[in-house]
This record gives C-alpha cells, structure tokens and sequence, in this order.
C-alpha cells in the first residue's frame, strides 16, 4: 500500500488504498529529520468533503502509542516555535528528537526530565488554542513547556450553563461546529500572541475561520504536518490587518484521486452475550469544574501557574492507579476530547502501557498493513446518545488489562457496554477512571 522513494531534496512517498485511493506525498521539509513512518499513516475518512485521513501515530487518537509519546512531541513543536518565533537556540531538540525514534514500549524514559522539567519563558504574552477533538492533547502538550503562557481548547460538548464566547467552523470536518467558552469575558484581549495548535494543516481555512474571530493582529500556527499548497499560503498571507506565522515538523504537497467508494471491512458489534470480565471503579475528586467538566483540561481557559496543579493532580491519580496494575501489555483509553489528563497519567504507569482514545470521527476500517484504521468499534457518545463515536485498532489477544478514563462518570448501561467490548477482544480486566464533584 504505501511506496517510498528518496533524493536528495525530496522524499515521495504513494499510499494506495486498494486502488480505489491514491495519496501522493511529497516531503519538501523536515524540520528535525523525524521518519515520516514514525509520524503518522494513511485512512479514508466516511466524509464527502475530504476523502483522507492523516492517521497522527504521536497524538493518542486513533493509534495507540507509547503515552510519553505525547509529552515529547509537545516539547520538539515547543522548542521549534520558540526558535521560529524569536530566533532562540537554547532550547535544542536533538535528545528529544532521538528518544522518539527509539521508544520502546517495554522500557520506561527517565533521561528527559532534565530537558521536559525546564520550563521556557517567552518574550511575549502568549495564549495557545488547541482544535478540539484531536489536537487537545498535542496542544496541552507544547502549552506545558512554558512558564508565562495561557492555554484554552476549543469544544463541541454542549454546555448550557455559560455562554460561548465565540464560534466558528472547521469547514471539511464531520463535525463542523467549534465553540470556545472562557471563564473569563476579555479572556481573548491580553495577549500579544495568539498561537493555535493542530495536528495537521491541509488549507488553513479552519484557522482562518478563528483568527477572523479573534482580537490582536499577530497569530502563530504549530502543526505537525504542513500541506497547504500556493492558493493556500497565499490565503493566509493576505488577510488583512493581521501577520501570521506557521511553525510545523513537516511541510509537504499532497495529491489525492479517488477512482471509486471505498469498501470498508465490517464494523465490529460484540455479540450481547459476551461475557463481562472483572472491573473495577475509581472516581477522583474535582478541585474545580463546570458542568462537571474538569478545569484542568484547559477548555476553559488555563495559565502556566495552574500546571503545577494539574501535575500535582496526575501524580496523585497514577499513585492510586498503579497499585492495579497486572503483568502483560495495558490500554488506557482516553474520551473524545479528554485526552491530556488520561495519556499523562498513563506515562506513569509503567512498561508495557498504550494509549488512545475514542473520537467521533468516521473513517473507513480496512485490514490491511499500512493502513491507518485496522478495525472499529461504534458506539453512542456517554455525553450525548446522539453523537456516534468511534473506537479504532483493538487487537485481538494483546491487551490484558484496560483503564477506560472519563472526564465524568458512566452510566452503569455505558460500563456493561464497554467490559463486553473489551471481553470481545479477551481482555482480562477493566478499570473505569473518572472525576466527580
């Protein structure tokens, strides 16, 4: 499915999907000489507005990866900005860039704490906006790194009890609508810069769409991936009244023909005579939330000082949750959008541990080698019975224990469904992980 050439400028890379798909890559530039494979891999989304998918292997959405995986992509795209933005090399990359290639999953990373526990202090006052659902970790992630910034994400959750302070929409996504709700009304009018995080950027029009929203007139753009073509690069460099500059790993051309509908293999539904496995349940405590939903994600607005909190906070939950930890390899499952809290408690539970989590997002499922979305699992969303979601890659006869976190607490139904899910697949055991007022 997926050819590779090199020269000595350009990389070409071909994904074939099953000759009804064809994506062809060409690398331009790669800031830290990362592999494109360790990177991210190929689907075919169920969405007419775009046919692909770039499946990240580094932000714990559909592939699950080695959690520390997270923190350390955040701090490379960290260290680049604050290179690109105000042309400072204290803060290399090289030891970052070398632990990603190599990590294993049967050994845990205790050489980065020196480099991941100095914190950088930017020259201006900085906000960083992460896309919801997929880029909220990645975004969390690189807001961690600094010592003087602010951090707030982007939602789809319907909250009631406070009103958005804007919206805006993510044009070629399945779920278009975006809104942001600050605890704060001038939350958006302090800073001097307005930087927003995304896992991938193929037009721009998405960020667009919210800077149109936004005060200031100096915004950043940190992506993993870069594929804007001229029309696009144009589109950003003429808007007017505002100067915008774009930071990613990797920056390329894309090409994309689709000869007929894609095929996918059948959805996986667990017959309702699966047997339930062992579980168990564990509710942590809110310091402080809206609607349940825990502050220290960030959707409503976070500084630098509150991480030392949120630190405090995964420190405290991994303590309690190590203690049940079982020999064989581990899932731990983030929810939607709640990933940054979950995949940085996972980093503390030892070898042997993966993480991912659910997404809305539909993509075609097909068995194959390079492909990005191997199996899928739907299921209603424990938020709202009328969002579908989805739950990608569940190997048969790998996982011997689950921990399945949610922002808030499932409903005894929501439980049954997801330990019959995992029993499907000959999972031991499952611990459910939420958080409660």
């Amino acid at each position: 499915m997926e050819n590779l050439s090199q020269n000595c400028c350009n990389q070409s890379i071909d994904y074939d999907i099953d000759s009804s798909l064809k994506i062809s890559l060409t690398i331009t530039e790669n800031n830290c000489a990362i592999p494109v494979s360790k990177l991210f891999t190929m689907s075919a989304r169920e969405n007419k507005k775009r046919d692909f998918l770039f499946v990240s292997k580094v932000i714990g959405k559909h592939i699950p990866m080695i959690p520390v995986t997270l923190k350390i992509v955040g701090a490379i795209l960290a260290r680049l900005w604050i290179k690109e933005r105000e042309n400072s090399y204290a803060y290399p990359t090289t030891q970052l860039v070398n632990e990603l290639i190599s990590l294993d999953a049967t050994h845990i990373i205790h050489n980065l704490d020196n480099i991941l526990d100095t914190p950088i202090k930017l020259a201006r006052k900085t906000l960083f906006i992460g896309f919801a659902e997929t880029a909220t970790g990645l975004a969390q992630s690189i807001f961690e790194n600094f010592s003087n910034a602010a951090y707030i994400h982007t939602t789809r959750e319907n909250i009631t009890s406070i009103e958005p302070a804007l919206f805006f929409n993510e044009e070629h996504s399945h779920a278009v609508e975006h809104s942001l709700f600050p605890y704060k009304k001038d939350f958006f009018n302090n800073f001097e810069d307005i930087v927003l995080i995304d896992d991938e950027l193929t037009t721009g029009k998405s960020a667009l769409n919210l800077i149109r929203c936004l005060p200031g007139k100096s915004f950043g753009i940190i992506s993993i991936l870069d594929w804007r073509d001229d029309n696009s690069f144009k589109m950003l460099n003429d808007e007017n009244n505002v100067d915008v500059m774009v930071c990613s790993l990797i920056k390329g051309d894309l090409k994309c023909v689709k000869s007929k509908d894609i095929i996918s293999d059948d959805l996986i539904i667990p017959p309702s005579n699966t047997k339930l496995i062992p579980s168990l349940d564990y509710v942590f405590k809110i310091a402080q939330s809206i609607e349940g939903y825990n502050k220290s994600t960030g959707r409503f607005g976070i500084t630098s000082k509150d991480n030392f909190k949120i630190l405090e906070e995964i420190k405290s939950v991994s303590k309690t949750l190590i203690k049940e930890r079982t020999t064989g390899n581990c899932l731990c499952i983030g929810t939607g959008e709640f990933i940054y809290l979950p995949c940085s408690i996972s980093a503390m539970l030892g070898n042997n541990v993966y993480f991912h989590s659910t997404t809305r997002s539909p993509v075609h499922s097909r068995n194959l080698e390079a492909y990005g979305n191997k199996n899928k699992v739907a299921f209603q969303s424990p938020e709202d019975i009328n969002v579908t979601n989805y739950l990608y890659n569940i190997p048969d006869n790998f996982y011997d224990q689950v921990f399945f976190f949610s922002e808030k607490s499932l409903t005894y139904e929501k439980k049954e469904e997801f330990n019959k899910m995992f029993s499907y697949f000959h999972v031991k055991s499952i611990i459910f992980v939420c958080w409660k007022d």
